[in-house]
């Protein structure tokens, strides 16, 4: 007869794979974080804030015609044989 505890374990990880809400799964760790605290006081972590700046990163790359011709340019200078 196994342990009880191991039994109930068991069945916790299958539900826990089994799981598909976003909302539940971060209760989960809301739970697993206050159990592993272990009463532990830390600071509180400031929020960052990361910006898309995609835009900006586009318009400082190069023009299709400077790609185009530093590739032929670079094909050219290979060492062929």
């Amino acid at each position: 007869m196994e342990n009880p505890i191991t039994e109930a374990k068991k069945e916790l990880i299958q539900w826990i794979k089994d799981m598909e809400e976003l909302e539940d799964i971060a209760e989960l760790m809301k739970i697993k974080s206050r159990m592993t605290s272990d009463g532990k006081v830390a600071e509180q972590q400031p929020q960052y804030v990361v910006e898309d700046d995609f835009d900006a990163r586009f318009a400082k790359g190069i023009s299709h015609t400077e790609m185009r011709r530093r590739t032929i340019e670079h094909v050219r200078n290979l060492p062929w044989k």
